[in-house]
């Protein structure tokens, strides 16, 4: 399809936390960038959903702010209202917690908040699904599902790696032996969530929040005590083997599995009160050693995201300042 004849400086594929703060460090630097993002929103795995009354984050539950420059960050978020801290305790699996002075920060009304946060100012072009990417002319063509083609001079590219991988594959885009090597060692723990909408309190330990010590359950939450859902909704997320062995199995089964499978849980959902989410890339398995990835031998494409360097939210948002730095420094 015939693309925009004037591409942009720079396209970022994914408006998570990584390509957000990405594209916010170009722009700052006088950059044009766009950002597009297959999903109905901005945030990735910053995801939070209603279900009736209830309000759910589904995805990335808290995180941490131990580096500096990214403590800096959080401090502005804070001040602008974006996040609040939840708990300073490490969770142990017999439901007590240590304090340890570590602030576990929320988004002040849901994860998603502090994506839409990043994301004023900025060019992003949600519900925009990229199907190749086409190395030409010195610069990147990508191929969106419905809609012109879009151009860029460079590439920051934050989708989960293997996704990646089928864009560039898709668009006829070749890499040499060693970043494809470098790829293809990257993996990632899939994670099926059940959403609970209760008819009644979850009776969950201090701070409305339970870490189990393994299978079948790898995290268990009360949205309400969390302090973004008027009500109780309950957020479970089955462990990484537990996911596997039942990812292909209907949504009802889930539902009762998991909630089964939480302890101590008295309260039931209500009558249409339940979804289930399927992450098939929760969280990286096997890391990147670097922060981010050049692939050499093409026009300016960097990867970026929770799988380089550090995973998590913290480890999400120094990759994506590692890759505007990056191409900042080519220019």
């Amino acid at each position: 399809m015939a693309g925009d004849p004037r591409p942009v400086d720079v396209l970022v594929l994914g408006a998570g936390v990584a390509g957000l703060l990405a594209a916010r460090a170009l722009v700052g630097a006088g950059r044009e960038v766009v950002v597009i993002d297959k999903g109905r929103g901005v945030g990735g795995r910053l995801a939070t959903r209603r279900i009736g009354d209830g309000v759910f984050d589904h995805g990335a539950q808290f995180f941490t702010s131990a580096d500096p420059w990214f403590a800096a960050e959080v401090a502005e978020w804070e001040a602008a209202g974006v996040v609040a801290p939840w708990f300073d305790r490490r969770l142990e699996p017999d439901g007590t917690s240590v304090v340890d002075g570590h602030p576990r920060w929320r988004g002040a009304t849901g994860m998603t908040a502090i994506a839409k946060h990043l994301a004023v100012g900025l060019d992003v072009r949600t519900a925009t699904r990229a199907t190749a990417l086409i190395a030409e002319d010195g610069g990147w063509r990508v191929r969106v599902a419905e809609g012109a083609d879009l151009r860029a001079g460079s590439v920051v590219l934050t989708a989960p790696v293997p996704q990646t991988i089928e864009l560039l594959a898709a668009g006829d885009t070749t890499l040499t032996p060693a970043d494809q090597q470098a790829l293809a060692a990257i993996t990632y723990h899939p994670c099926v969530a059940v959403l609970a909408l209760l008819d009644g309190p979850a009776d969950l330990p201090e701070p409305g929040a339970l870490r189990p010590a393994g299978e079948p359950l790898d995290w268990v939450a009360d949205n309400q005590r969390k302090g973004i859902s008027p009500v109780p909704a309950l957020t479970v997320h089955a462990g990484p083997d537990t996911s596997r062995r039942l990812w292909d199995s209907p949504d009802e089964e889930l539902v009762a599995t998991l909630l089964a499978a939480v302890p101590g849980l008295q309260a039931a959902p209500l009558p249409g009160g339940t979804q289930v989410q399927r992450w098939r890339y929760a969280r990286p398995e096997v890391l990147h050693p670097d922060p981010v990835l050049r692939l050499d031998g093409l026009p300016p494409a960097v990867l970026a995201g929770d799988a380089f360097a550090g995973a998590r939210v913290p480890g999400a948002a120094a990759s994506g300042r590692a890759a505007a730095a990056l191409l900042l420094a080519e220019a």
